[in-house]
C-alpha cells in the first residue's frame, strides 16, 4: 500500500515538469520548386531536470520529403530555469503537388520516467517552375561601313572554288566513270540531336538495371550539350552556377533559368551519391529534359525567313 502511494506521488511530481516540455516545427515557405533544398526548423522548450533525446524523423515517401542532413542542438536562451534547444533539418522533395511533413517526435527522460512530445504535422506545395514561351522582339541588326578587308573572305572562297572546279574537270577527264560520292546527311538541330538521343537513353534501360549513377550522368551529358550547341554556353565544362551565369548573360528568360536551375541541381545530388531518389523519380526527370528541350527548341518559321 505504502509502495502504491509513493508511486502516485511521484507520477504526480513528475507530471507538472514533463507538461512543461513543449515541440514545435516550421519551414521558411510554405512553397517550394522541385530539386530544390529546403530547411526544417525545430524548436524545444526544455525545463530544468529534462533530459532531451535525438527526435524521430519520418522516413521518405512518395508525399513526404527525403531529409538529408541535420545540424546538432544549438542553446537559443536560458530564461526560467528553462532551456530553448533549437535544431535543423535540410530536405527535399521528388515529385510536384502536396509534400506532407509529419509530426516530428521528440522523446525526453524526466527522472525514471520516458515519454515523447510531437509537433505538428507541415504540409507544403512543391512546384515545377514554368516556362514563359513568349517570344521576346527580333532588335534590328546594327550595319557597319563596308570595308576591303570585309571581302577578302569572299576572294578567298571563291578562288578555292575555282581551284576545286579546275580539279574536279581534270579528275573528270582522266576518270569519267567514276561514281560521284553521295553528299552527308545534313546536320540534326540541337533539339533533335537531343530528343534523339534521350530516347536512345530511355532505350538502355540504365536505372532499371541499377546503374542509376550512370543513368542520370549521361541525362545530365545530353542537356549540357544541348545547351552548348543550343546557345552556345560552355555547358559541358562549366559547373551548374557558371551555366546559370552564363544564361544570365546571354539576357534567356528566368524562369526557364529556374526550370535549368532544377534540373541540373537534383542531377548532380544524385550523381554524386547525395540523395536517393524513389524509382519513379528517374523516368520523371527524363520526361522533364524532353519538355525543357521542346520548350526551348528554335521556332521554324515559313521559307524565307530565320528562324529563332
Amino acid at each position: 500500500m505504502h509502495s502504491l502511494i509513493h508511486l502516485a506521488l511521484f507520477l504526480l511530481a513528475a507530471a507538472p515538469a514533463a507538461a512543461q516540455v513543449a515541440a514545435s516545427a516550421r519551414t521558411d515557405s510554405t512553397r517550394m520548386y522541385l530539386g530544390d533544398q529546403m530547411t526544417l526548423y525545430l524548436e524545444v522548450l526544455q525545463p530544468e531536470g529534462i533530459a532531451i533525446q535525438p527526435p524521430s524523423l519520418p522516413s521518405a515517401g512518395e508525399r513526404q520529403p527525403e531529409f538529408l542532413a541535420e545540424d546538432k542542438w544549438d542553446t537559443l536562451e536560458n530564461s526560467a530555469g528553462k532551456l530553448r534547444l533549437s535544431k535543423s533539418f535540410v530536405f527535399m522533395a521528388w515529385d510536384t503537388g502536396t509534400l506532407q511533413i509529419p509530426p516530428v517526435s521528440v522523446p525526453f527522460q524526466a527522472g525514471d520516467n520516458t515519454d515523447t512530445v510531437f509537433t505538428e504535422a507541415i504540409f507544403l506545395e512543391v512546384l515545377m517552375p514554368q516556362v514563359d514561351t513568349t517570344l521576346a522582339d527580333i532588335k534590328p541588326i546594327l550595319a557597319e561601313p563596308a570595308n576591303w578587308s570585309d571581302f577578302m573572305p569572299y576572294l578567298a572562297a571563291i578562288g578555292v572554288l575555282l581551284l576545286v572546279i579546275a580539279l574536279l574537270l581534270y579528275l573528270r577527264k582522266r576518270k569519267s566513270a567514276q561514281a560521284i560520292a553521295e553528299p552527308p546527311p545534313p546536320a540534326l538541330r540541337p533539339d533533335e540531336l537531343a530528343l534523339q538521343q534521350l530516347e536512345e537513353l530511355r532505350r538502355k534501360q540504365l536505372w532499371q538495371q541499377g546503374a542509376v549513377k550512370a543513368y542520370h550522368s549521361e541525362l545530365t551529358h545530353i542537356i549540357r550539350q544541348y545547351l552548348e550547341n543550343r546557345y552556345g554556353i560552355l555547358a559541358l565544362e562549366q559547373t551548374t552556377a557558371e551555366i546559370l551565369d552564363q544564361w544570365s548573360h546571354l539576357g534567356l528568360d528566368e524562369t526557364q533559368a529556374e526550370k535549368l536551375k532544377s534540373l541540373l541541381e537534383t542531377a548532380d545530388l544524385v550523381k554524386f551519391a547525395k540523395a536517393t531518389p524513389p524509382e519513379y523519380f528517374h523516368d520523371r526527370a527524363l520526361t522533364y529534359v524532353e519538355a525543357f528541350v521542346h520548350e526551348t527548341k528554335p521556332v521554324v518559321l515559313p521559307a524565307g525567313e530565320t528562324e529563332i
